[in-house]
């Protein structure tokens, strides 16, 4: 037994100090993420339960360990979710917010209205995506819109609403904020955490535009009715 403790006292004194420090320093730097980590996931999860109390809609977590929250239910008679979700891996990982509401019908319209970009006409060019103008050129300069029905979605973005989506994105230290229609969904997304209390705080009128955004959608698909 005193031969075994001898060997190991021999063992760590022939440890070189200088190869200890990075070590401690890596564990340091883990134990410090995963801290703030879980403090913005406590700050996420209050502003998104408040949020939810704003809007009418209940928070749902899932998952055991790694929880995620989002708020879902009805607003305005149809049925809305908030949440988080990221995108890439390591140091390419972004985060995103999103605000989700469903529609019955689209009657075929398509959409979508996104921040302009570095190079995004570019892209569109590219891509052979035409960007529609509204006749608002401040407006126009910021944001880009491409659908299939231009001159039904130049109406259904009313001037009160444009100014709300500048004034909105004026806000935001974000970029790349984008309105579309997916599928059934108009989506509102960009990147973000709901840890940050202004976020949220513009999201409760965010999700104010994008039901305006689907009820537009749900008067032209009436429309193809008849």
């Amino acid at each position: 037994m005193r031969l075994q403790a001898r060997t190991i006292t021999q063992t760590l004194g022939a440890v070189n100090p200088d190869a200890i420090i990075p070590v401690v320093v890596a564990v340091t730097v883990v134990v410090a993420t995963l801290a703030t980590s879980l403090v913005q996931a406590k700050k996420a999860r209050a502003n998104l339960a408040a949020l939810g109390e704003r809007l009418g809609l209940k928070l749902e977590t899932q998952g055991r360990y790694f929880k995620k929250h989002r708020l879902v239910g009805e607003r305005r008679g149809k049925p809305a979710q908030i949440l988080s979700y990221t995108t890439g891996a390591g140091k390419s990982q972004q985060r995103w917010v999103a605000v989700i509401v469903s529609v019955k019908a689209t009657g075929g319209l398509t959409f979508s209205l996104g921040q302009r970009m570095p190079f995004s006409d570019v892209l569109a060019r590219l891509f052979r995506k035409k960007r529609e103008a509204t006749g608002d050129t401040p407006f126009d300069k910021k944001w880009a819109l491409t659908t299939n029905q231009p001159d039904f979605m130049r109406a259904a973005l009313l001037p009160e609403m444009r100014e709300k989506i500048t004034q909105l994105s004026a806000r935001s230290l974000a970029s790349g904020g984008r309105y579309k229609l997916e599928r059934t969904e108009i989506q509102y997304a960009e990147q973000g955490s709901f840890s940050n209390a202004k976020l949220c705080a513009r999201f409760e009128e965010i999700a104010e535009i994008v039901c305006d955004l689907a009820d537009a959608v749900e008067v032209y698909a009436d429309l193809q009715k008849n």
